[in-house]
């Protein structure tokens, strides 16, 4: 009887153990997706505020140059190449680039690569970018992809706002976060405070990966 009443209970004495080490684990893989999050955030903010701050160290190929009646520049298969204060050199090309006489700039086909002290490799995509100098916002629509290398992140909607002199950035629109770890949707989402904060509105949903299945 004594023996039974102690294997009893035994049993039930691991059980919650087990469950916290799976509990704790979760945290920790949850916030390698909030990480990736900021860092696109600020490979967003580096790439654009280097690629319009006019700096002497910005390389700029172009294939063709044309300036209408208004004044307003077209540059055809731009390719902007610099380093960002760090050293950490970067690339943006465009089909077009047309500068209004407002100073917005229109691009078409947006695409940008930073390659980061650490080595990994980010790269941004999107049908069509706007950048209004005046509000230091950026606006990417159609088909925009962050992607992290090293991290394995991959960002997706159909439109990002990013302020880069808040260092926000803000999706209206139905946003798609995933990694090895997990993967994250929402109606709409918005980075402050420079990645410190994440805010997913319309009933946002978390899916965790198995670690085994991720492998």
């Amino acid at each position: 009887m004594t023996d039974e009443q102690d294997n009893g209970s035994r049993t039930p004495r691991f059980a919650p153990r087990e469950r916290a080490d799976t509990d704790s684990r979760q945290p920790f893989r949850t916030s390698l997706i909030f990480v990736g999050i900021g860092i696109i955030l600020s490979f967003v903010t580096v790439l654009w505020l280097g690629l319009f701050n006019e700096q002497d160290e910005i390389r700029l190929d172009v294939t063709d140059i044309k300036v209408d009646e208004t004044g307003e520049v077209e540059l055809t298969g731009a390719v902007y190449r610099g380093q960002t204060a760090r050293g950490e050199p970067y690339e943006i090309t465009a089909d077009t680039a047309r500068e209004r006489d407002t100073g917005v700039v229109d691009l078409s086909a947006p695409a940008a690569e930073l390659t980061q002290t650490s080595g990994d490799v980010v790269n941004l995509t999107s049908l069509t970018g706007v950048y209004f100098p005046q509000r230091g916002e950026i606006d990417l629509a159609g088909d925009v992809v962050i992607t992290s290398r090293d991290t394995g992140l991959v960002m997706t909607s159909q439109a990002i706002t990013a302020n880069l002199d808040a260092g926000e950035m803000v999706s209206e629109n139905a946003v798609r976060v995933e990694n090895d770890s997990g993967v994250i949707v929402a109606d709409s989402m918005q980075v402050v405070e420079r990645g410190d904060r994440i805010i997913f509105a319309g009933s946002p949903r978390l899916t965790l990966r198995d670690v085994g299945e991720a492998q």
